[in-house]
């Protein structure tokens, strides 16, 4: 049976991530420095099931920052591709199951990288499996010599849907804490042993979340 598509359905989500987010209490724990005026924009890594907050505070507390985000050519990527529009980003559309689609996209976002943008990726997605780090942000981070940023997100309330990531939606009034730990810059040049042990670190930092 075919998914019935509302019309304009990425202004309505963002009207209710606005609504939303501004009942949150949100409490932050800066390691990276993320709230330095001078800094540069970071490859900011996330897990696909804590993405509801991110454009939202990217738009309160980031919004001098150019933003882009990765998304999936599927239907549901259009969709968070014009969810985040409403927010300020550009969407890189790509596929990490369709190899050509995937470069093409790794490549978009590494001149989003380097126009200075902050970048947004979530590495397990878009399929999963959930909490599972896949290798495209750390050959983002090897191609752009770019910051990467892994940002926790814990909620003190939260439904969690039926689908593959267990997608969290915060519950109004509830308590929201950002984490963002340490930045790690990926060396140019690896073996794959070294790259491996960089995608085990990214995912390590990443996993105190789920």
């Amino acid at each position: 049976m075919a998914k019935i598509r509302i019309k304009n359905i990425g202004k309505v989500i963002a009207l209710i991530m606005r609504v939303i987010g501004a009942t949150l209490r949100f409490e932050v724990q800066d390691h990276a420095g993320a709230f330095n005026h001078a800094r540069p924009g970071w490859i900011w890594a996330f897990w696909h099931n804590r993405m509801f907050v991110i454009p939202y505070i990217h738009d309160q507390w980031f919004a001098h920052i150019p933003g882009a985000i990765l998304s999936s050519p599927s239907g549901d990527g259009q969709i968070i591709a014009d969810v985040c529009a409403t927010f300020g980003f550009e969407a890189a559309r790509g596929s990490s199951s369709k190899p050509m689609k995937g470069l093409s996209a790794l490549i978009m976002m590494a001149d989003k990288v380097k126009e200075g943008r902050d970048v947004g990726i979530t590495p397990d997605g878009p399929r999963g499996p959930k909490y599972q780090l896949q290798p495209g942000i750390i050959k983002l981070g090897q191609l752009t010599g770019g910051t990467i940023v892994p940002v926790r997100v814990l909620y003190s309330h939260a439904l969690r849907f039926k689908t593959w990531d267990e997608f969290m939606l915060p519950l109004p009034f509830s308590k929201v804490t950002m984490i963002f730990e340490p930045t790690m810059v990926v060396p140019r040049k690896m073996t794959e042993e070294e790259f491996e042990e960089q995608r085990l670190k990214l995912q390590q930092v990443l996993e105190v979340a789920a």
